[in-house]
């Protein structure tokens, strides 16, 4: 099922920013900030916790998948929110997760960014990448999404907006939000192993 959330749009269509005024520093961190946290009354049942996925179908007009899929493993990249063709060529890998350790197949190696070629270039491997950040969110994002809000609250941990799997973009700079401690207060089932590149 399909669900659009309109609040956000109507929530700026409120706001006093117009064609003749540009928005000030302030107003652009609220909205990336309410892009970011949930309010305590929004965290109900239906909306939460809450983790969306995006269908390859929008990109690929088909995929191909192992009959027996690599287990995958997540490769944290140096990666700038402004280098588009860094976050677009991460986007389009994860979004073939189902191809697993095929999804290199889709791309011609020389066309990938160099951090992602020489991950490519491994051979059939079953890498999500994701972006290098201070509190690792996106490395925990997956699991982090999927926890209560009573188990947030026992950790002291913020109580986000809807995560996306796989990694796509870090719209929001989401690491300028999170505690400085945010890896040390995960509930220590959640953490896993990682690699840096």
């Amino acid at each position: 099922m399909t669900q659009i959330d309109e609040r956000p749009a109507q929530r700026h269509a409120e706001d006093p920013v117009s064609e003749e005024r540009e928005p000030t520093a302030a107003e652009i961190l609220e909205w990336r900030r309410d892009g970011v946290f949930l309010p305590d009354g929004e965290a109900t049942p239906e909306e939460f916790p809450s983790l969306k996925n995006m269908s390859a179908g929008f990109l690929f007009s088909g995929v191909v998948r192992p009959l027996e899929p690599a287990p995958p493993e997540y490769v944290a990249l140096s990666m700038a929110r402004s280098d588009m063709e860094l976050v677009g060529a991460v986007g389009q890998w994860n979004m073939l997760w189902e191809s697993a350790q095929f999804r290199r197949r889709f791309f011609d190696i020389d066309d990938l960014p160099k951090p992602m070629a020489k991950i490519a270039d491994l051979g059939d491997v079953n890498v999500t990448f994701v972006p290098r950040t201070r509190a690792r969110y996106f490395e925990y994002a997956p699991l982090f999404h999927l926890l209560p809000k009573r188990v947030l609250d026992m950790f002291g941990l913020p109580l986000l907006r809807g995560g996306q799997w796989p990694f796509m973009a870090d719209w929001a700079g989401i690491d300028d939000f999170l505690p400085t401690d945010f890896e040390a207060r995960l509930p220590a089932p959640g953490r896993g192993r990682s690699g840096h590149t």
